[in-house]
């Protein structure tokens, strides 16, 4: 039996080394020799995730905790409306994907298990190549595989940009995660060091310049003092959900099958719970002797489509609400709020959410 996966990305180097881990022979087709991803892209892992990536690195990832998400609005710039905790444990353990990319990619190329084929993904004759494998995986958004058989999707265009940057600051106490709910969009400060802030800031509207993203982040920055700031990525933002995620002897994955708002941080966290799941379905069938074949790919979907779609949605929502609140000086979020931040079984449900989703 042999798996292929497609697409040079994080998603494909974890799922390679936790096929490696059950000794399965795994074929990864890159669309050009692997480079170190050089991206300023941070991390949010829920713990139980974290735990679960820490795992298969052997305990070589060194996160930064944080300890609290302290959400404010345009109008609470002073006082938060609402903060999440949990009780003796951090709430994200923040890592930088190129670094991630760094650890799993080392791991793999120690493996007798693993080869890593070059190739053009975006050419038609990917499909004689793919041909041969009991189950194809694909996780890249953009080739000719996604392009011919993944474009039914439910789709959304937020119209907005997401702009990510590195901050260095004087030294200060950096365990709380912040989200402030400006009248241009959601900013994040995501803690990486005492000295260095990973920033966030979906900006509702087309593309602008560096220069208005530093206006806006000066403006609502009352966190961090001398603060450098580095080199600006942006991308745009959009609500997918693939309808369909198999074709063939093929399986659509990653960020394929589900894209959404970065507010909450959760993209990625869902892709790790989606991995743990195809993991699963794996060793079930190792276990009865059974072959890793496509029934894995549609066991797969049935598990997990209406999930996501559904996790995919709440995110969604919360961005439309506040979305909608500002437009109104947030009077919807302020007594709402008031009441919530005082509830614990609220509070505990929403941690539980964020750590586990909803496959409880």
């Amino acid at each position: 039996m042999k798996i292929c996966l497609i697409g040079q990305n994080l998603t494909n180097l974890i799922l390679a080394n936790v096929f490696e881990e059950k000794k399965l022979n795994v074929d990864i087709y890159l669309n050009k020799k692997f480079q170190n991803i050089n991206t300023n892209r941070t991390i949010a892992l829920s713990s139980e995730n974290f735990d679960y990536l820490k795992f298969y690195t052997k305990s070589s990832i060194i996160p930064w905790k944080s300890k609290e998400i302290k959400i404010f609005t345009e109008g609470s710039q002073s006082k938060e409306i609402i903060n999440f905790n949990k009780k003796n444990k951090e709430v994200f353990n923040l890592v930088s994907y190129s670094k991630l990319n760094e650890i799993f990619f080392k791991k793999i190329n120690k493996s007798k298990f693993i080869k890593l084929y070059y190739s053009d993904t975006t050419d038609s004759l990917i499909l004689n190549k793919i041909k041969k494998y009991d189950l194809v995986i694909n996780s890249e958004n953009k080739n000719f595989i996604s392009n011919k058989f993944f474009t039914n999707k439910i789709k959304k265009n937020y119209r907005s940009r997401a702009y990510t940057f590195l901050i260095n600051h004087n030294r200060k106490d950096n365990d709380i995660a912040i989200q402030v709910f400006t009248k241009f969009g959601p900013l994040a400060f995501l803690p990486l060091s005492n000295t260095k802030t990973s920033i966030v800031f979906s900006y509702k509207g087309t593309k602008i310049d560096d220069k208005k993203i530093i206006d806006i982040f000066k403006k609502y920055n009352s966190f961090y003092s001398n603060t450098k700031i580095n080199k600006i990525e942006n991308f745009s933002l959009s609500f997918e959900m693939l309808r369909n995620y198999t074709y063939n002897n093929i399986l659509a994955f990653g960020d394929l099958i589900h894209r959404i708002h970065p507010l909450a941080g959760q993209g990625f966290n869902m892709t790790i719970r989606d991995i743990k799941i195809i993991s699963k379905l794996v060793n079930d069938r190792i276990s009865l002797g059974l072959p890793i074949d496509m029934s894995v790919a549609e066991d797969f979907q049935n598990s997990t489509k209406h999930l996501n779609y559904l996790y995919g949605k709440a995110v969604d929502g919360i961005y439309e609400f506040f979305r909608l609140d500002s437009n109104i000086n947030n009077s919807i979020s302020k007594p709402v709020f008031k009441i919530l931040n005082k509830n614990s079984i609220f509070k505990k449900y929403s941690n539980i959410l964020s750590d586990k989703g909803l496959d409880l």
